[in-house]
């Protein structure tokens, strides 16, 4: 009797626990931006970015690049493909391809920085595709506009 309560008690202790686990909301990988390409599909950010939404403006500098983001997926071919834990032996990495214009890159790069620039964690990762690409303006104005010299 004392035995098969004990294990009654681990049961309901257990299954509790992972309800609790799983009953919470799951944060989304930061790093993961073809999920963030989802989550902004089919919707025009521009109102709520212009107004200074962090996530919009991420989402709307994120879709000015969307035709050109690559993404690369290494495996080990035997390990990623076993359940629940394959996807740890899964490589992902993103790209901007070399055919996007320099003015829709800066473009791009001002929307999410200043997502960024709010401590947005998506933004903070996406803002690393831009690097050695797009240089960062050190007076906040536009990021490919040359300064005067001297004399002019």
């Amino acid at each position: 009797m004392k035995k098969c309560v004990i294990i009654s008690v681990f049961a309901v202790f257990l299954l509790v626990s992972l309800g609790v686990i799983f009953s919470g909301t799951a944060k989304h990988d930061p790093t993961d931006l073809s999920y963030w390409l989802r989550a902004g599909d089919n919707k025009d950010w521009s109102k709520e970015a212009a107004d200074g939404d962090a996530k919009a403006q991420f989402l709307f500098g994120l879709a000015l690049i969307r035709t050109n983001l690559t993404q690369f997926v290494g495996r080990v071919p035997i390990l990623s493909s076993v359940p629940v834990v394959g996807k740890r032996f899964e490589d992902v990495s993103y790209n901007i391809d070399s055919s996007i214009s320099q003015e829709q890159l800066t473009d791009a790069y001002r929307w999410i920085r200043k997502s960024a620039g709010q401590g947005y964690a998506p933004a903070k990762e996406a803002e690393k595709l831009f690097k050695g690409r797009v240089t960062a303006p050190s007076n906040g104005g536009s990021a490919n506009v040359s300064q005067p010299i001297g004399s002019e």
